[in-house]
């Protein structure tokens, strides 16, 4: 393996320590996750699609709650 020195900014470094797995994780194995996620070659089978686009009707009629009130509705606050 190869490694290199690269110079990325405070909040980047921040992001990348909220997205560990756990705190063992290193920021090169958080990459590779998440460049996982960016070029995953399976496709959505059609109970995905359909599930994708139920909640983008229901986002876009408003059948959503806000943070705050599923908290509320949860009992968590």
């Amino acid at each position: 393996m190869s490694s290199s020195t690269i110079q990325i900014p405070d909040t980047t470094i921040h992001a990348l320590d909220h997205l560990k797995a756990h705190p063992g994780e290193t920021y090169a194995e958080v990459i590779e996750r998440l460049i996982g996620f960016c070029i995953e070659d399976e496709e959505f089978t059609p109970e995905e699609w359909a599930r994708v686009e139920q909640a983008e009707i229901e986002y876009k009629t408003g059948k959503t709650y806000t943070l705050d009130e599923l908290k509320q509705r949860l009992g968590d606050e």
